[in-house]
């Protein structure tokens, strides 16, 4: 099977991790890629660590006729039996081909730039059930879990964020935006005295969140390390992670936690309470509810026994459903019903 990828995209997020890691776990498959992005040093690098080279297009917001044409060319010369789209502007700029165009479709649902497409997929039943709520058929859809990495990087030095090794500390992955909650850690971070919390992630909100944790007085244990494609490394380093986001559908943040055999508490957001069973693998903690947090996090790092059976338990659920020889050949199972022309019906979870 051939598939071409397509992505413009920024040199971080959600979107561009989940291409990222999709392309790379095919990489090892019977696969043949062909991977079209916006220039980027850094993400050529890491796809050139697993022998893909993509080609690189401007992609630029607006009136990029050069990107379309060439983008256009590239495909009829690879000759895919599926290209995957993997931003909505990339998706409306793929003409009519005899390869079936598939659609990866996230926070947003851009209708007007879809509408070329034969088929969409997603990552969560409340994504998919707003796609069908606004017309698009079911059978052309496929909900499929976000890839995560089975196997852990090394866990990086406390130092290089100047942490004592020996203070209790707790990551954060998250875009920095509202819907993330981040003010509500901070206030529970607050309540515990000689806490360290890194926060791994970029958005819009990063100064504020920073004025916010100085007025609260967490600033001088707050690490704000930004976005890092190597956030195993990261979690690794730390006692327990936290997913305060109450909108929350996919639970990625979860899964990354047990990957890593870290204790994981999250506040219950549909994503995170789809995963936890809770006091079993893990610890769900009301929506908006700082002081039921500050209470989990000072239960846990009080009680290491409960806190070492929650991440071999987390660890556990994570072999036994997420790890890349699950969720692969799923990816595999829907791209291949698809090129053979079937609606996909199938919704894999």
């Amino acid at each position: 099977m051939k598939i071409l990828h397509a992505m413009s995209g920024n040199p971080f997020g959600g979107t561009e991790l989940a291409f990222e890691r999709t392309v790379t776990a095919l990489a090892s498959e019977d696969v043949e890629q062909c991977v079209i992005n916006r220039a980027d040093p850094d993400r050529k690098e890491r796809l050139s660590a697993c022998s893909i080279e993509p080609i690189e297009l401007a992609f630029r917001k607006r009136f990029d006729f050069s990107s379309k044409r060439r983008l256009n060319n590239e495909i009829r010369a690879f000759g895919p039996d599926l290209i995957v789209s993997w931003t909505s502007d990339v998706s409306a700029q793929v003409e009519s081909h005899s390869a079936k165009h598939l659609a990866y479709i996230g926070d947003e649902f851009p209708v007007t730039k879809i509408q070329g497409c034969d088929h969409l997929f997603v990552a969560s039943q409340k994504r998919l059930d707003r796609i069908t709520g606004a017309g698009w058929p079911v059978d052309r859809i496929s909900l499929l879990p976000l890839i995560i990495p089975s196997d852990a990087l090394p866990s990086i030095s406390r130092r290089k964020f100047f942490t004592p090794d020996t203070a209790k500390l707790i990551v954060v992955v998250a875009s920095l935006r509202e819907e993330s909650c981040l003010t509500v850690l901070f206030e529970a971070v607050a309540r515990i005295s000689g806490l360290y919390l890194w926060i791994v992630g970029e958005g819009p909100l990063r100064e504020e969140l920073e004025d916010r944790a100085l007025e609260i007085g967490i600033k001088p244990r707050a690490r704000f390390v930004g976005w890092r494609y190597d956030a195993s490394a990261l979690i690794g380093a730390a006692d327990l992670v936290v997913c305060p986001a109450e909108k929350d559908d996919v639970g990625s943040h979860v899964r990354e936690a047990w990957a890593c055999t870290k204790p994981v508490i999250a506040a219950n957001s549909l994503g995170a309470r789809l995963l936890i069973n809770h006091r079993d693998n893990g610890i769900l903690v009301p929506i908006d509810d700082p002081r039921s947090m500050a209470e989990a996090i000072k239960w846990l790092l009080q009680d290491l026994s409960l806190s070492q059976r929650l991440a071999e338990a987390g660890r556990a659920a994570f072999e036994n459903s997420h790890t890349t020889a699950a969720t692969v050949p799923k990816y595999l199972s829907t791209f291949r019903s698809i090129v053979r022309g079937g609606a996909g019906a199938t919704v894999l979870s």
